[in-house]
Protein backbone atom coordinates (compact mmCIF):
# COMPACT_ATOMS: atom_id res chain seq x y z
CA UNK A 1 0.00 0.00 0.00
CA UNK A 2 1.21 3.82 -1.08
CA UNK A 3 0.45 5.23 2.20
CA UNK A 4 3.27 7.63 1.64
CA UNK A 5 2.22 8.63 -1.48
CA UNK A 6 0.98 12.13 -2.07
CA UNK A 7 -1.92 11.69 -4.12
CA UNK A 8 -2.73 8.86 -1.51
CA UNK A 9 -2.77 11.89 0.92
CA UNK A 10 -4.37 14.28 -0.49
CA UNK A 11 -7.82 11.69 -1.28
CA UNK A 12 -7.58 11.16 2.17
CA UNK A 13 -9.21 12.70 5.42
CA UNK A 14 -6.43 12.05 7.89
CA UNK A 15 -6.17 12.62 11.69
CA UNK A 16 -4.11 11.55 14.57
CA UNK A 17 -5.16 9.61 17.94
CA UNK A 18 -3.26 8.62 21.23
CA UNK A 19 -4.38 7.55 24.62
CA UNK A 20 -4.26 9.54 27.59
CA UNK A 21 -1.37 8.14 29.08
CA UNK A 22 0.78 8.51 26.27
CA UNK A 23 -0.28 12.23 26.29
CA UNK A 24 0.58 12.02 29.91
CA UNK A 25 3.88 10.86 29.47
CA UNK A 26 4.38 13.48 26.41
CA UNK A 27 3.74 16.52 28.90
CA UNK A 28 6.03 15.38 31.10
CA UNK A 29 8.66 15.28 29.19
CA UNK A 30 7.62 18.37 27.23
CA UNK A 31 7.87 20.56 30.36
CA UNK A 32 11.31 22.05 31.78
CA UNK A 33 12.17 25.03 33.81
CA UNK A 34 12.81 28.24 31.90
CA UNK A 35 12.89 28.88 28.08
CA UNK A 36 13.59 25.17 26.62
CA UNK A 37 12.11 23.04 23.73
CA UNK A 38 12.40 19.51 23.57
CA UNK A 39 11.24 16.60 21.12
CA UNK A 40 11.01 12.68 20.92
CA UNK A 41 10.61 10.57 18.02
CA UNK A 42 7.27 8.02 18.54
CA UNK A 43 5.91 4.94 16.75
CA UNK A 44 2.32 4.99 15.27
CA UNK A 45 0.00 2.57 13.18
CA UNK A 46 -2.29 3.16 10.58
CA UNK A 47 -5.83 2.94 10.73
CA UNK A 48 -7.62 2.90 7.71
CA UNK A 49 -11.24 3.66 7.20
CA UNK A 50 -13.52 4.16 4.02
CA UNK A 51 -12.35 7.87 3.89
CA UNK A 52 -10.15 8.38 6.83
CA UNK A 53 -6.75 7.12 7.32
CA UNK A 54 -5.81 7.76 11.18
CA UNK A 55 -2.40 7.97 12.47
CA UNK A 56 -2.66 5.62 16.16
CA UNK A 57 0.46 6.54 17.98
CA UNK A 58 1.65 3.68 19.85
CA UNK A 59 4.79 4.18 22.55
CA UNK A 60 7.50 7.77 22.31
CA UNK A 61 11.09 6.34 21.95
CA UNK A 62 12.09 8.86 24.46
CA UNK A 63 15.89 10.16 23.86
CA UNK A 64 18.59 8.44 25.83
CA UNK A 65 21.40 11.02 27.49
CA UNK A 66 23.10 12.63 24.26
CA UNK A 67 20.78 12.06 21.83
CA UNK A 68 19.26 15.70 21.17
CA UNK A 69 20.63 19.17 21.41
CA UNK A 70 18.99 21.64 24.12
CA UNK A 71 19.95 25.00 22.91
CA UNK A 72 16.63 26.78 23.41
CA UNK A 73 15.87 25.34 20.27
CA UNK A 74 16.49 21.52 19.87
CA UNK A 75 17.54 19.08 17.58
CA UNK A 76 18.26 15.54 17.31
CA UNK A 77 21.65 13.45 16.97
CA UNK A 78 22.20 11.25 14.18
CA UNK A 79 22.73 8.44 16.15
CA UNK A 80 19.13 8.67 17.37
CA UNK A 81 17.63 8.70 14.43
CA UNK A 82 19.73 5.61 13.55
CA UNK A 83 18.37 3.66 16.33
CA UNK A 84 15.07 4.82 16.22
CA UNK A 85 14.56 3.59 12.60
CA UNK A 86 16.07 0.42 13.30
CA UNK A 87 13.48 -0.45 16.19
CA UNK A 88 10.86 -0.02 13.27
CA UNK A 89 8.95 -2.99 13.04
CA UNK A 90 6.67 -4.38 9.68
CA UNK A 91 3.75 -1.94 9.74
CA UNK A 92 4.78 0.98 11.78
CA UNK A 93 5.74 4.21 11.16
CA UNK A 94 7.83 7.28 12.81
CA UNK A 95 6.84 10.46 14.30
CA UNK A 96 9.11 13.38 15.31
CA UNK A 97 7.16 15.12 17.95
CA UNK A 98 8.30 18.51 19.67
CA UNK A 99 7.31 21.24 22.02
CA UNK A 100 6.93 25.03 21.19
CA UNK A 101 6.74 27.45 24.17
CA UNK A 102 3.30 29.02 23.29
CA UNK A 103 -0.12 27.70 23.07
CA UNK A 104 -2.41 27.17 20.69
CA UNK A 105 -2.27 25.35 17.24
CA UNK A 106 1.37 25.60 16.10
CA UNK A 107 2.59 26.27 12.76
CA UNK A 108 6.32 25.55 11.60
CA UNK A 109 9.14 27.65 11.83
CA UNK A 110 12.01 27.36 9.01
CA UNK A 111 14.13 24.70 10.75
CA UNK A 112 11.29 22.65 11.90
CA UNK A 113 10.18 22.16 7.91
CA UNK A 114 14.21 21.32 7.40
CA UNK A 115 14.25 18.76 9.76
CA UNK A 116 10.72 17.14 8.77
CA UNK A 117 10.98 17.33 4.77
CA UNK A 118 14.75 17.47 4.35
CA UNK A 119 16.17 15.26 6.95
CA UNK A 120 13.16 12.76 8.07
CA UNK A 121 10.72 12.60 5.29
CA UNK A 122 12.87 10.24 2.81
CA UNK A 123 14.45 8.42 5.03
CA UNK A 124 11.34 7.34 7.25
CA UNK A 125 9.04 6.49 4.39
CA UNK A 126 12.18 4.17 2.80
CA UNK A 127 12.40 2.79 5.58
CA UNK A 128 8.67 1.75 6.77
CA UNK A 129 6.87 2.91 3.34
CA UNK A 130 5.12 4.66 5.46
CA UNK A 131 5.18 8.61 5.57
CA UNK A 132 6.62 10.36 8.23
CA UNK A 133 4.20 12.09 11.32
CA UNK A 134 5.38 15.81 12.71
CA UNK A 135 3.23 17.12 15.52
CA UNK A 136 4.05 19.83 17.66
CA UNK A 137 2.66 20.44 21.78
CA UNK A 138 1.61 23.90 23.21
CA UNK A 139 1.91 24.76 26.04
CA UNK A 140 -1.82 24.90 26.56
CA UNK A 141 -1.89 21.43 25.60
CA UNK A 142 -3.40 21.65 22.11
CA UNK A 143 -1.97 19.17 19.79
CA UNK A 144 -1.14 20.56 15.81
CA UNK A 145 0.19 17.65 13.19
CA UNK A 146 1.20 17.31 9.50
CA UNK A 147 2.63 14.26 7.72
CA UNK A 148 4.89 14.50 4.41
CA UNK A 149 3.45 12.95 0.88
CA UNK A 150 6.41 11.76 -1.37
CA UNK A 151 5.51 14.00 -5.03
CA UNK A 152 8.42 12.99 -6.93
CA UNK A 153 11.88 11.32 -6.25
CA UNK A 154 13.31 12.53 -3.14
CA UNK A 155 10.73 15.43 -2.73
CA UNK A 156 8.48 15.60 -0.26
CA UNK A 157 5.66 18.04 0.60
CA UNK A 158 3.45 18.47 3.58
CA UNK A 159 0.21 17.88 4.81
CA UNK A 160 -1.79 19.35 7.55
CA UNK A 161 -4.02 16.87 9.92
CA UNK A 162 -7.11 18.79 10.46
CA UNK A 163 -7.63 17.00 13.99
CA UNK A 164 -5.36 15.61 16.93
CA UNK A 165 -7.58 13.40 19.52
CA UNK A 166 -6.54 12.18 22.67
CA UNK A 167 -8.79 9.57 24.25
CA UNK A 168 -8.21 9.23 27.97
CA UNK A 169 -9.66 7.97 30.94
CA UNK A 170 -11.79 10.99 31.26
CA UNK A 171 -12.26 12.84 28.43
CA UNK A 172 -12.07 12.55 24.79
CA UNK A 173 -9.87 15.79 23.74
CA UNK A 174 -9.80 17.31 20.34
CA UNK A 175 -7.48 19.60 18.67
CA UNK A 176 -8.70 20.92 15.33
CA UNK A 177 -6.60 22.89 12.80
CA UNK A 178 -7.89 26.47 12.96
CA UNK A 179 -8.21 26.98 9.24
CA UNK A 180 -9.41 23.44 8.24
CA UNK A 181 -12.04 22.87 10.99
CA UNK A 182 -12.68 26.44 11.83
CA UNK A 183 -14.91 26.98 15.28
CA UNK A 184 -18.70 27.42 14.00
CA UNK A 185 -20.53 29.83 14.55
CA UNK A 186 -22.39 30.29 18.14
CA UNK A 187 -26.09 30.16 16.55
CA UNK A 188 -29.58 31.27 18.13
CA UNK A 189 -30.72 28.00 17.91
CA UNK A 190 -27.95 26.61 20.09
CA UNK A 191 -28.77 29.09 22.76
CA UNK A 192 -29.63 26.54 25.63
CA UNK A 193 -27.17 23.70 24.57
CA UNK A 194 -24.33 26.73 24.86
CA UNK A 195 -25.94 27.90 28.23
CA UNK A 196 -25.06 24.15 29.36
CA UNK A 197 -21.57 23.36 28.56
CA UNK A 198 -20.50 26.59 27.04
CA UNK A 199 -18.85 27.66 23.94
CA UNK A 200 -15.58 25.60 23.91
CA UNK A 201 -17.28 22.82 24.72
CA UNK A 202 -20.39 23.10 21.83
CA UNK A 203 -17.37 24.18 19.39
CA UNK A 204 -15.94 20.62 20.27
CA UNK A 205 -19.19 18.81 20.58
CA UNK A 206 -20.51 20.39 16.85
CA UNK A 207 -16.81 19.33 14.86
CA UNK A 208 -17.04 15.82 16.68
CA UNK A 209 -17.43 13.40 13.57
CA UNK A 210 -20.06 10.66 15.52
CA UNK A 211 -21.03 7.30 14.43
CA UNK A 212 -24.00 5.48 15.22
CA UNK A 213 -24.12 1.76 14.99
CA UNK A 214 -28.11 0.68 15.07
CA UNK A 215 -30.85 2.83 14.07
CA UNK A 216 -33.85 1.65 15.82
CA UNK A 217 -35.05 2.34 18.83
CA UNK A 218 -32.53 3.81 20.56
CA UNK A 219 -30.31 4.76 17.83
CA UNK A 220 -33.18 6.97 16.06
CA UNK A 221 -33.82 8.46 19.34
CA UNK A 222 -29.52 9.27 19.64
CA UNK A 223 -29.82 10.55 16.30
CA UNK A 224 -31.95 13.14 16.91
CA UNK A 225 -30.84 14.55 19.98
CA UNK A 226 -27.41 15.02 17.74
CA UNK A 227 -28.69 16.22 15.55
CA UNK A 228 -30.71 19.07 18.12
CA UNK A 229 -27.50 19.65 20.11
CA UNK A 230 -25.56 21.10 16.72
CA UNK A 231 -23.32 17.87 15.67
CA UNK A 232 -22.79 18.61 12.00
CA UNK A 233 -21.03 15.28 10.84
CA UNK A 234 -22.77 12.20 11.87
CA UNK A 235 -22.40 8.61 10.14
CA UNK A 236 -25.67 6.05 10.63
CA UNK A 237 -24.99 2.11 9.83
CA UNK A 238 -27.82 -0.26 9.95
CA UNK A 239 -28.97 -2.94 7.60
CA UNK A 240 -32.41 -3.29 8.38
CA UNK A 241 -35.19 -1.58 7.32
CA UNK A 242 -38.45 -0.28 8.77
CA UNK A 243 -41.07 -3.51 9.29
CA UNK A 244 -44.51 -2.75 11.07
CA UNK A 245 -43.24 -4.01 14.37
CA UNK A 246 -40.90 -0.89 14.30
CA UNK A 247 -43.49 1.89 14.77
CA UNK A 248 -44.14 1.73 17.98
CA UNK A 249 -40.50 2.32 18.90
CA UNK A 250 -38.50 3.78 16.34
CA UNK A 251 -39.04 7.27 15.71
CA UNK A 252 -40.02 9.31 12.23
CA UNK A 253 -40.82 6.05 10.93
CA UNK A 254 -44.49 5.63 9.41
CA UNK A 255 -46.20 3.56 7.49
CA UNK A 256 -45.10 4.77 4.34
CA UNK A 257 -41.60 3.71 4.86
CA UNK A 258 -43.14 0.16 5.88
CA UNK A 259 -44.63 -0.36 2.52
CA UNK A 260 -41.73 1.23 1.26
CA UNK A 261 -39.24 -0.88 3.14
CA UNK A 262 -37.19 1.96 3.81
CA UNK A 263 -34.00 1.52 5.14
CA UNK A 264 -33.73 2.65 8.88
CA UNK A 265 -30.55 4.68 8.11
CA UNK A 266 -32.84 7.07 5.53
CA UNK A 267 -35.22 7.32 8.05
CA UNK A 268 -32.72 8.89 10.33
CA UNK A 269 -31.26 11.13 8.15
CA UNK A 270 -34.85 12.44 7.05
CA UNK A 271 -35.25 13.07 10.65
CA UNK A 272 -31.76 14.81 11.07
CA UNK A 273 -32.43 17.09 8.06
CA UNK A 274 -35.62 18.25 9.77
CA UNK A 275 -34.06 19.16 12.90
CA UNK A 276 -30.77 19.87 12.63
CA UNK A 277 -29.72 23.40 14.60
CA UNK A 278 -26.08 23.20 12.90
CA UNK A 279 -25.45 25.67 10.33
CA UNK A 280 -24.80 22.62 7.64
CA UNK A 281 -24.97 19.12 8.70
CA UNK A 282 -23.07 16.25 6.91
CA UNK A 283 -24.60 12.92 7.03
CA UNK A 284 -22.97 9.46 5.71
CA UNK A 285 -25.40 6.81 5.21
CA UNK A 286 -24.28 3.32 5.13
CA UNK A 287 -27.30 0.84 4.92
CA UNK A 288 -25.06 -2.27 5.52
CA UNK A 289 -23.88 -4.24 8.68
CA UNK A 290 -20.92 -3.33 10.60
CA UNK A 291 -19.92 -7.13 10.48
CA UNK A 292 -19.45 -6.82 6.76
CA UNK A 293 -15.84 -4.60 5.72
CA UNK A 294 -17.71 -1.53 4.70
CA UNK A 295 -19.09 -1.21 8.11
CA UNK A 296 -16.15 -1.75 9.87
CA UNK A 297 -14.62 0.82 7.63
CA UNK A 298 -17.25 3.48 8.35
CA UNK A 299 -16.74 3.12 11.82
CA UNK A 300 -13.12 3.92 11.48
CA UNK A 301 -14.25 6.89 10.58
CA UNK A 302 -15.61 8.11 13.50
CA UNK A 303 -14.03 10.08 16.27
CA UNK A 304 -17.06 8.31 18.41
CA UNK A 305 -18.86 5.67 18.28
CA UNK A 306 -22.30 5.02 19.70
CA UNK A 307 -23.63 1.47 19.64
CA UNK A 308 -27.23 1.40 19.74
CA UNK A 309 -27.22 -2.44 18.66
CA UNK A 310 -28.58 -5.10 21.24
CA UNK A 311 -26.37 -8.23 19.20
CA UNK A 312 -23.08 -9.79 20.81
CA UNK A 313 -21.28 -10.08 18.16
CA UNK A 314 -21.38 -6.34 16.74
CA UNK A 315 -20.99 -5.35 20.12
CA UNK A 316 -17.60 -7.47 20.54
CA UNK A 317 -16.30 -5.99 17.37
CA UNK A 318 -17.46 -2.15 18.63
CA UNK A 319 -15.34 -3.08 21.68
CA UNK A 320 -12.13 -3.86 20.36
CA UNK A 321 -12.36 -0.94 18.05
CA UNK A 322 -12.39 1.19 21.24
CA UNK A 323 -9.35 0.01 22.63
CA UNK A 324 -7.32 -0.77 19.14
CA UNK A 325 -7.95 2.11 17.10
CA UNK A 326 -8.64 4.35 20.32
CA UNK A 327 -12.10 5.50 19.62
CA UNK A 328 -14.64 5.56 22.65
CA UNK A 329 -17.80 3.55 22.08
CA UNK A 330 -20.76 4.78 24.50
CA UNK A 331 -22.49 1.54 24.76
CA UNK A 332 -26.60 1.12 26.34
CA UNK A 333 -28.23 -1.97 26.74
CA UNK A 334 -31.86 -2.68 28.05
CA UNK A 335 -33.04 -6.11 29.83
CA UNK A 336 -36.51 -6.60 30.71
CA UNK A 337 -38.03 -9.74 31.65
CA UNK A 338 -42.27 -10.66 31.98
CA UNK A 339 -44.42 -12.80 34.20
CA UNK A 340 -45.89 -15.70 31.59
CA UNK A 341 -49.23 -13.30 31.59
CA UNK A 342 -47.45 -10.27 30.28
CA UNK A 343 -46.66 -8.31 33.01
CA UNK A 344 -43.38 -6.41 34.07
CA UNK A 345 -41.48 -8.75 36.34
CA UNK A 346 -38.04 -6.70 36.30
CA UNK A 347 -36.29 -4.02 34.00
CA UNK A 348 -32.93 -2.88 33.84
CA UNK A 349 -30.43 -0.89 31.44
CA UNK A 350 -26.62 0.02 31.64
CA UNK A 351 -25.08 3.09 30.25
CA UNK A 352 -20.90 3.17 29.95
CA UNK A 353 -18.43 4.21 27.72
CA UNK A 354 -15.46 2.03 26.93
CA UNK A 355 -11.87 2.98 25.55
CA UNK A 356 -8.78 3.21 26.62
CA UNK A 357 -8.39 3.39 30.42
CA UNK A 358 -11.99 2.56 30.95
CA UNK A 359 -13.23 -1.17 31.80
CA UNK A 360 -14.27 -2.86 28.21
CA UNK A 361 -17.55 -4.25 28.18
CA UNK A 362 -16.91 -7.99 29.33
CA UNK A 363 -14.74 -6.88 32.38
CA UNK A 364 -18.05 -4.68 33.22
CA UNK A 365 -20.22 -7.56 32.34
CA UNK A 366 -22.11 -6.46 29.82
CA UNK A 367 -20.97 -8.66 27.56
CA UNK A 368 -20.26 -12.21 27.52
CA UNK A 369 -17.30 -14.13 25.79
CA UNK A 370 -20.21 -17.24 25.68
CA UNK A 371 -23.11 -15.07 24.07
CA UNK A 372 -20.07 -13.91 21.11
CA UNK A 373 -19.77 -17.13 20.41
CA UNK A 374 -23.12 -17.81 20.11
CA UNK A 375 -23.75 -15.45 17.63
CA UNK A 376 -21.23 -15.43 15.53
CA UNK A 377 -22.50 -19.39 14.99
CA UNK A 378 -26.09 -18.13 13.88
CA UNK A 379 -27.32 -19.95 16.88
CA UNK A 380 -28.84 -16.96 18.03
CA UNK A 381 -31.17 -17.25 14.79
CA UNK A 382 -31.76 -20.84 15.42
CA UNK A 383 -35.46 -21.46 17.13
CA UNK A 384 -34.89 -24.66 17.96
CA UNK A 385 -31.68 -23.71 19.40
CA UNK A 386 -33.51 -20.53 21.36
CA UNK A 387 -36.00 -23.36 22.37
CA UNK A 388 -33.78 -25.63 24.13
CA UNK A 389 -32.11 -23.23 26.52
CA UNK A 390 -33.00 -22.93 29.96
CA UNK A 391 -35.97 -19.92 30.81
CA UNK A 392 -33.39 -17.61 32.33
CA UNK A 393 -31.16 -18.06 29.20
CA UNK A 394 -34.24 -17.47 26.95
CA UNK A 395 -35.15 -14.34 29.17
CA UNK A 396 -31.23 -12.70 28.13
CA UNK A 397 -32.17 -13.34 24.47
CA UNK A 398 -35.58 -11.89 24.50
CA UNK A 399 -34.78 -8.12 23.32
CA UNK A 400 -38.05 -6.59 24.78
CA UNK A 401 -38.15 -3.29 24.85
CA UNK A 402 -40.30 -0.03 24.31
CA UNK A 403 -40.30 3.10 23.64
CA UNK A 404 -40.01 5.06 27.24
CA UNK A 405 -36.78 2.50 28.12
CA UNK A 406 -35.54 3.47 24.88
CA UNK A 407 -35.72 7.40 25.76
CA UNK A 408 -34.08 6.44 28.64
CA UNK A 409 -31.07 4.92 27.52
CA UNK A 410 -30.52 7.10 24.58
CA UNK A 411 -30.79 10.54 26.77
CA UNK A 412 -28.15 8.98 29.20
CA UNK A 413 -26.01 7.69 25.95
CA UNK A 414 -25.78 11.57 24.49
CA UNK A 415 -24.93 12.86 28.09
CA UNK A 416 -22.12 10.38 28.14
CA UNK A 417 -21.33 11.49 24.82
CA UNK A 418 -21.72 14.99 25.59
CA UNK A 419 -19.63 15.04 29.35
CA UNK A 420 -16.78 12.72 27.45
CA UNK A 421 -16.38 15.58 24.70
CA UNK A 422 -16.48 18.40 27.45
CA UNK A 423 -14.71 16.66 30.15
CA UNK A 424 -17.62 17.03 32.39
CA UNK A 425 -18.03 14.22 34.52
CA UNK A 426 -21.10 16.28 35.80
CA UNK A 427 -22.96 16.04 32.76
CA UNK A 428 -21.82 12.47 31.73
CA UNK A 429 -20.81 10.76 35.05
CA UNK A 430 -17.77 9.55 36.93
CA UNK A 431 -18.72 6.43 35.55
CA UNK A 432 -21.19 3.10 34.04
CA UNK A 433 -24.60 3.76 35.59
CA UNK A 434 -26.76 0.91 35.82
CA UNK A 435 -30.76 1.62 36.14
CA UNK A 436 -33.39 -0.59 37.99
CA UNK A 437 -36.71 0.51 37.41
CA UNK A 438 -38.07 -0.77 40.64
CA UNK A 439 -37.08 0.09 43.31
CA UNK A 440 -36.37 3.24 40.30
CA UNK A 441 -32.26 3.42 41.15
CA UNK A 442 -29.60 4.21 39.28
CA UNK A 443 -26.33 2.85 40.70
CA UNK A 444 -22.73 3.99 39.15
CA UNK A 445 -19.10 2.33 39.17
CA UNK A 446 -16.75 4.63 39.77
CA UNK A 447 -13.05 4.39 37.56
CA UNK A 448 -13.71 1.04 36.55
CA UNK A 449 -10.81 -0.67 34.97
CA UNK A 450 -10.09 -4.09 32.83
CA UNK A 451 -9.05 -6.99 34.83
CA UNK A 452 -5.33 -7.76 34.87
CA UNK A 453 -5.89 -10.51 32.63
CA UNK A 454 -8.30 -9.00 29.67
CA UNK A 455 -7.04 -9.56 26.49
CA UNK A 456 -8.22 -5.87 25.47
CA UNK A 457 -4.80 -4.98 27.06
CA UNK A 458 -2.93 -6.40 24.60
CA UNK A 459 -4.42 -4.81 21.71
CA UNK A 460 -4.56 -0.87 22.81
CA UNK A 461 -3.25 0.94 20.07
CA UNK A 462 -2.30 -1.67 18.10
CA UNK A 463 -4.68 -0.61 15.19
CA UNK A 464 -5.13 -4.38 14.54
CA UNK A 465 -7.51 -5.03 11.35
CA UNK A 466 -10.71 -6.28 12.25
CA UNK A 467 -12.17 -6.92 8.59
CA UNK A 468 -10.18 -9.73 7.35
CA UNK A 469 -13.32 -11.85 8.96
CA UNK A 470 -15.46 -10.54 6.52
CA UNK A 471 -13.87 -10.63 3.04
Amino acid sequence: MTYHEMDYLQERELAVVMTGDLDTELRRHFVHEGIQEDLTFAIWRPSVGSRRMSFVLDQALLPDEGERILEGNVSFTSDYLSRVLTSLEPGTGLALIHSHLGPGWQGMSEDDIVAERDRLAGAVSGRSGLPLLGMTWGTDGTWSARTWGRAAPFTYERVEIPVVRVAASDRLSLSFHPLLRPEPAELPAQVATLSVWGAAAQADIARARVGLVGLGSVGSLVAEGLSRMGVSDIVLIDHDHIELRNLDRTLHSNLADVEAKTFKVDVAARGIADSHTAEAVKVNKLPRSLLTREGIEAALDCDVLICCVDRPWPRWILNAIAYAHLIPVVDGGIFARTTPEGRPLHVDWRIHTVGPGRACMVCLGALLRSDVGLDRDGLLDDPDYIAGLSPAERERFNRRNVFPFSLAVAGHQILHFAGMVAGSVRVSGIGPQHYQAYPGEMTVAPRAQCHDDCEINAIVASAQSLVEQFD
